[in-house]
């Protein structure tokens, strides 16, 4: 559909619903001499708007002239986000984005209008990335005002965003945000490489992105980091990173990735140094606790028992005396009932999820221990290991660990310690080579590189003006010389 403009107005009306196919929402208006007609979508326009910015204007210019073209209406009429198209293809994106088209008898041109009256929601709190100490922000639905979060906190000139429609029915607005001095420029071109190599009609959420530009789709650990946080992408795009936004989806994407990222959080920064090494350490250690409780609490008491001390093996295994079920058995089924729980809980309102969760779970316990399902001690175990898996910062990392969690109890139960201590070297090989978008996932530990660990365990002091040298940016200094001054 490359035809052009027609000149006459019956035409033009006839044309634009034939390539729509003459939707329910597509409305025609026309002042009194039938000359002009306007064309828009009463899902995206108010016709309240329409008729102030347009009509009422145009009828005013009408009563005082018989003869008028372009020269006379344009002054008139709105001008924002005013377009000159000449082709009925450009014509009909633009209507379908929310513009209002303007056509004049005997033109072979129109103009179009940005008159998308968006859906808008005020900022709220992040639901799942919260925080004590930092900004109370979250991002919204609409990607205009998301990188206008960004603008305000980034007032700088070398700040670049780059716009992509992807989706060949939805046509959907993606933005590639980055600093042009400071991002490696062989991230900066696989990033456009992939965004220019997805073919689909459609795309709903900013995790069809993240699938689509993964380095290996298939692995279990993420390969771009999903955050609802603006400061964090704020944070992102001045480390040299590449900050990826969506239209329509309330997550950023942040692109390369590594796995110390994942276990980061915003107001580690916030708090003074140690506040924010304390916490760091202890979410670290409750992600051990997560992953490894349950499997090792399998291997020594159901496998290697002879490892353990006599009186810890009998006070245990007493305890187990009247359980109906293998120690394996009664672990998984506890993990089972506690992922049904947080499914459940996920859907439910908040006041409601939070009170029944906890009476459901502390009820369901003593209910199962009292029947002889499970021992006291795989209770525990399991209200520990539930209790650290939220320590965790970063969602898909704890997804992705709930789900090897399985895998690892299931090793135990079959070989002990040693399947233990294999299956975790199969994962770890896994997760060393993996790469996202050219930068090992495991670095800077797999490869070593000994300057960047501060920054990995421990927190790295604001102080240190060096920038890590993971993400290989262009400018490697966070901060001006003393005396000096850095390009505004």
């Amino acid at each position: 559909m490359t035809e052009p403009i027609p000149s006459q107005s019956l035409e033009f009306r006839r044309l634009i619903e034939d390539a729509l196919n003459d939707p329910y929402d597509l409305e025609f208006e026309s002042p009194v001499d039938g000359k002009i007609s306007i064309a828009f979508l009463t899902s995206f326009a108010n016709k309240k708007d329409i008729q102030a910015n347009f009509l009422a204007p145009l009828g005013r210019l009408l009563a005082e002239k018989r003869n008028y073209t372009w020269k006379d209406i344009l002054p008139v009429i709105s001008e924002q986000g005013r377009k000159i198209r000449e082709s009925l293809d450009e014509a009909v994106n633009d209507l379908l984005e929310g513009y209002t088209l303007v056509h004049l008898a005997g033109s072979h041109f129109i103009y179009t209008f940005d008159t998308h009256e968006r859906v808008k929601r005020e900022p709220t709190a992040p639901l799942i990335e919260r925080t004590i100490h930092g900004p109370k922000l979250s991002l919204l639905e609409d990607i205009k005002q998301n990188i206008l979060l960004i603008r305000e906190r980034i007032k700088n000139r070398q700040l670049k965003i780059e716009g992509i429609k992807i989706g060949a029915r939805s046509r959907t607005k993606v933005a590639a945000i980055y600093l042009q001095d400071v991002a490696s420029p062989l991230v900066v071109q696989k990033v456009h490489e992939r965004l220019g190599k997805i073919s689909i009609d459609g795309i709903v959420d900013s995790g069809y992105i993240e699938q689509y530009i993964s380095d290996n789709p298939l692995s279990l650990f993420p390969l771009t980091q999903s955050t609802e946080r603006p400061d964090k992408l704020i944070a992102a795009v001045l480390e040299g990173r590449i900050v990826i936004l969506v239209d329509g989806s309330s997550n950023g994407i942040i692109v390369p990735v590594t796995v110390n990222e994942l276990y980061q959080s915003s107001e580690d920064y916030y708090f003074p140094f140690w506040f924010g090494v304390f916490l760091r350490a202890f979410r670290i250690i409750g992600n051990v606790i997560a992953v490894l409780l349950p499997s090792v609490y399998v291997a020594l008491f159901a496998v290697n028992a002879s490892l353990l001390p006599i009186r810890m093996a009998l006070t245990v295994s007493g305890g187990r005396i009247g359980v109906a079920f293998p120690l394996v058995v009664e672990l998984l089924f506890m993990e089972f009932v506690v992922e049904l729980f947080r499914e459940g809980s996920l859907r439910l309102p908040t006041t409601v999820s939070q009170t029944l969760g906890v009476a459901s779970g502390v009820i369901l316990g003593l209910a199962a221990v009292n029947a002889g399902m499970v021992s006291n001690a795989t209770l525990v175990v399991t209200i520990i290991t539930a209790i650290a898996s939220y320590s965790g910062p970063n969602y898909e990392i704890g997804l992705s660990w709930r789900i090897l969690r399985f895998s690892l109890i299931l090793i135990a139960a079959a070989f002990g310690l040693y399947g233990l201590t294999i299956g975790g070297l199969v994962i770890l090989g896994h997760a060393a080579i993996q790469d996202s978008f050219g930068i090992s996932f495991l670095s800077p530990w797999a490869p070593i590189l000994p300057k960047e660990l501060i920054d990995t365990i421990f927190r790295r002091p604001l102080w240190m003006r060096r920038r890590l040298q993971i993400y290989q940016p262009v400018d490697e200094y966070r901060a001006a010389k003393k005396g000096g001054k850095k390009d505004e």
